[in-house]
């Protein structure tokens, strides 16, 4: 905890939107051109380099006297230099924030993956619809260290943002060719650790048990940023764009379980809240119908739990880029995080309707209310849920449930897999 060595939140921010929403609905957004999503319809296909938009200087906060003192904001454009600006926690050692964050692709299906190893160490974690029904994770570290991560898997579309946003080494097995040349097409392409970008050694990339397998691939974090020091890329990186503040915001209301169905009765995730530590427990489904179960971190046995919990609208754009040849082809979809959306905010057993914000490649996802003043997340680690704009949701008596629904693929996805 800090007392009174820190200004309080800068909040001159590339922020031109503001959000509305509806309980049974995804909420709208004001649009602000060139890319404010606010329907499913399709979408330009390539994010541009910058986005422009105009930064108003907003005026300060009202922030409530904490007694008997005064717990400072960290965030989102300066944090001190042993303060995580992924999780807004003092760390014991500084110089672990001196490094690139690691961005590594994790796999979630088949059931037989989980439980997966390193995510509870991971200070964010994003879960992503893929294809066929079934998601994906792409977990960001910088403030640990795990002795086992993966199983790791193919990099999606939204691995461009995840890369460029974070300033990350991006950390995936072997791809489809469409998302590899989408890559190639980025300025951290450097920065890609992939067999196919020539890292067929063990380590860094580490094949366990039954080489047929496409989830038997494995990594460290140390090892990892070993590589990252030996081509002279690990560096303290300007990851500006989150805000942390210990006291909830007011204006919440009750967000005690949030449910979501990814693909109805068999890719279900829920995060519910636990009043005694002031987290959400992850909930996943089983080969059981209708059962969950605790989902828990093979690395240390621990259940995996957030501080923050955020749900966000996103336009997915169907795509002809085959990810896999299961009955007769599968397309993956871009997931255009830029511009601006609506979501929602689950920290403190308290729920509150915001607007996710990107207006250039070098920015981290930031977060604002219907003000348009930054809203700061609860200290520790997020997970971000991913789903369509179209997605239809209810929201009443504490419980949030919503259902992922993209647009259709028919017509991109080539017949017969390609």
């Amino acid at each position: 905890m800090r007392l009174n060595t820190v200004p309080l939140l800068s909040l001159t921010l590339l922020i031109a939107a503001c959000s509305s929403s509806s309980p049974t609905s995804a909420p709208a957004v004001t649009p602000t051109p060139p890319l404010i999503v606010t329907s499913g319809a399709p979408q330009p296909t390539t994010a541009p380099d910058i986005i422009p938009t105009t930064a108003p200087t907003l005026p300060a906060p009202t922030v409530a006297v904490v007694t008997p003192e005064t717990i400072i904001p960290f965030g989102p454009d300066n944090f001190p230099p042993d303060v995580n600006p992924l999780t807004g926690l003092v760390v014991a050692d500084p110089t672990l924030l001196e490094r690139r964050p690691l961005a590594i692709k994790v796999s979630q299906f088949p059931r037989r993956v989980r439980p997966q190893f390193g995510l509870s160490l991971a200070d964010q974690v994003w879960e992503h619809y893929a294809e066929a029904g079934v998601t994906r994770m792409t977990a960001i570290f910088l403030g640990n260290d795990s002795p086992k991560v993966g199983s790791i898997r193919s990099a999606r579309l939204i691995d461009t943002v995840m890369g460029e946003s974070y300033k990350a080494m991006l950390v995936t097995s072997g791809s489809s060719d469409g998302a590899l040349d989408r890559l190639a097409r980025t300025n951290f392409y450097d920065r890609v650790i992939a067999e196919a970008t020539g890292y067929n050694e063990c380590p860094p990339l580490c094949r366990e048990g039954d080489q047929a397998s496409t989830n038997n691939l494995f990594a460290t974090t140390q090892d990892l940023w070993k590589i990252t020091a030996d081509l002279g890329l690990n560096a303290r990186q300007d990851l500006h764009g989150m805000a942390f503040f210990s006291p909830p915001p007011a204006g919440g209301a009750p967000g005690l379980l949030v449910h979501l169905d990814f693909q109805r009765d068999y890719n279900i995730v829920e995060w519910r809240y636990d009043p005694a530590t002031g987290r959400y427990a992850r909930w996943v489904d089983t080969d059981t119908p209708g059962q969950l179960a605790a989902h828990t971190d093979a690395v240390n046995g621990q259940p995996l739990t957030a501080a923050n919990v955020v749900v966000l609208y996103v336009h997915h754009q169907p795509t002809d880029i085959v990810e896999d040849f299961a009955d007769g082809g599968h397309c993956g979809y871009e997931i255009q995080l830029w511009g601006s959306g609506p979501a929602k905010l689950f920290r403190d057993g308290q729920a509150y309707d915001v607007t996710w914000v990107r207006f250039t490649n070098a920015d981290l996802i930031g977060f604002v209310d219907a003000g348009n003043v930054i809203i700061p997340f609860k200290p520790g680690n997020t997970w971000f849920e991913v789903i369509d704009l179209d997605s239809p949701t209810e929201f009443a008596n504490g419980l949030f449930t919503a259902r992922f629904k993209g647009p259709s693929q028919s017509g991109a996805c080539p017949v017969g897999g390609g």
